[in-house]
C-alpha cells in the first residue's frame, strides 16, 4: 500500500498546487486551519505560483503551511463526499477541491506555524503573511488508527517525521523522491498569501 501512496504522489507532485482565491459564488474561502494546536481560520487566498524562482526573496522568508493530506485508496473524484476516519476525526478540509489541487491531495488539514499575538489570550486579530505552500502525507496505517490524533502543531509535525525516520513510528510516508531535501515533505514552490483570523479575534 505505501508504494502505491508513494507513486500516486510522485506522478501528481510535479502539477502546480493552486488555491482559489474566490469560491465560485463570489465570496473568499475561509478554511479552518491550526496554528499552535489551536483553530484559525484562512480568509480569500491570493497564490503565487512559482514563487521560488519568480520571487525568491518572498519565498525565502514565508512561513510554512503545511496540507497534512489524508491518502485514500482510490482518486477522489468531483463530487466526493466527506470522509471520516475510524477514530471519528474528521479532516478540515473533507474535502476542499480547490481550483488546480490534484485530487490525491483534497482530504486534508492545514497547520501554520502561528501568529503573533496569540499569547495567552488567543486574540491574533488578522494577521496577513506568505506561506509557503509543503505537502506532507499521513501514512494510511496511522490515519486509519481507532488511535489517530492530527498533527496540529509544527513541532509535533517535526518529532513525527523523526520518529518515522528512527523506526519508533509510522506515522507519514516519505512522499518525497527526488532524492534531496526531507524525504516527508514536497515543497510545491509556490506561495500562499492571505489574511489569517484568530476563532477568537
Amino acid at each position: 500500500m505505501r508504494h502505491r501512496f508513494t507513486l500516486l504522489v510522485g506522478v501528481v507532485c510535479g502539477t502546480a498546487l493552486f488555491l482559489s482565491a474566490v469560491a465560485a459564488a463570489g465570496k473568499p474561502e475561509i478554511d479552518p486551519t491550526y496554528a499552535d494546536g489551536q483553530t484559525v481560520y484562512m480568509i480569500g487566498p491570493h497564490l503565487i505560483t512559482g514563487a521560488r524562482e519568480t520571487q525568491p526573496n518572498l519565498y525565502q522568508h514565508a512561513e510554512e503551511l503545511y496540507l497534512m493530506v489524508y491518502p485514500q485508496q482510490t482518486t477522489p473524484q468531483p463530487g466526493a463526499g466527506p470522509i471520516t476516519l475510524p477514530s471519528g476525526y474528521q479532516p478540515q478540509c473533507n474535502p476542499c477541491f480547490h481550483p488546480g489541487l490534484p485530487a490525491p491531495f483534497v482530504y486534508h488539514d492545514h497547520v501554520i506555524t502561528g501568529l503573533p499575538g496569540m499569547g495567552n489570550n488567543g486574540t491574533a486579530g488578522a494577521y496577513e503573511a506568505p506561506w509557503k505552500i509543503i505537502l506532507v502525507m499521513y501514512n494510511p496505517l496511522y490515519a486509519m488508527s481507532p488511535a489517530f490524533t492530527p498533527l496540529t502543531r509544527e513541532a509535533a509535525i517535526d518529532a513525527a517525521e523523526a520518529a518515522t525516520t528512527a523506526g519508533t513510528a509510522h506515522i507519514l510516508l516519505p512522499i518525497n523522491t527526488s532524492g534531496s531535501g526531507n524525504p516527508y515533505e514536497i515543497e510545491t514552490g509556490n506561495v500562499l498569501i492571505c489574511p489569517t483570523v484568530s476563532s477568537h479575534a
